[in-house]
């Protein structure tokens, strides 16, 4: 069975930062925020440079937003270069996909793209005091979801996302330009 988040390399690197191995005791908070991105509670909105969600938990809701820094112009540059490599190098991916070669080529670059918890700046409008609060951390599972199912957002997150420019689906047409009456017959 496929793991549920980190699925992929892309998304994985996202699930370590909120399942940290040098946590001395395990963080009770975690089943629940699974179980909250799980069952879709975490709606996301994502931009470059940060991350806003919806959490509903038990009826109520919250606001998170989560601020990531962006790369360097140096990093940005590599990153682009291996980007513009690994696509050359795989044609035909599919629109938002990269290659999981792609993620070790960073690493071995020392390019990171998932933020540890620590330089993030993470706001929650809920009244818990501890810090990450189970909303932020569904939301990070629901990124690490995300990220998944569309790889380029790992990148799209911490540079502009004009330059890992995507191209538009070929297997999509928008329903405006179908014609009811002549398609099925």
């Amino acid at each position: 069975m496929p793991a549920e988040f980190g699925a992929t390399p892309w998304g994985r690197t996202w699930t370590r930062v909120v399942e940290t191995t040098t946590a001395s005791l395990p963080n009770p908070l975690l089943p629940k925020a699974r179980s909250i991105a799980r069952n879709h509670g975490a709606t996301l909105n994502t931009e470059v440079g940060a991350v806003t969600a919806k959490v509903v938990v038990s009826g109520a809701e919250s606001t998170v937003r989560i601020e990531l820094p962006a790369w360097s112009e140096e990093t940005k540059t590599d990153a682009e270069r291996l980007i513009a490599k690994s696509l050359a190098a795989n044609p035909g991916l599919a629109p938002g996909d990269l290659p999981d070669s792609l993620e070790a080529e960073f690493s071995a670059a020392g390019i990171t793209f998932a933020v540890p918890l620590a330089d993030q700046i993470a706001t929650c409008d809920c009244r818990t005091r501890k810090r990450p609060c189970v909303h932020i951390l569904a939301t990070l599972y629901a990124l690490s979801m995300r990220v998944d199912e569309r790889p380029r957002l790992a990148v799209e997150l911490r540079m502009d996302s004009a330059t890992v420019a995507e191209e538009p689906d070929p297997d999509w047409i928008p329903l405006s330009e179908l014609d009811p009456a002549t398609f099925y017959g």
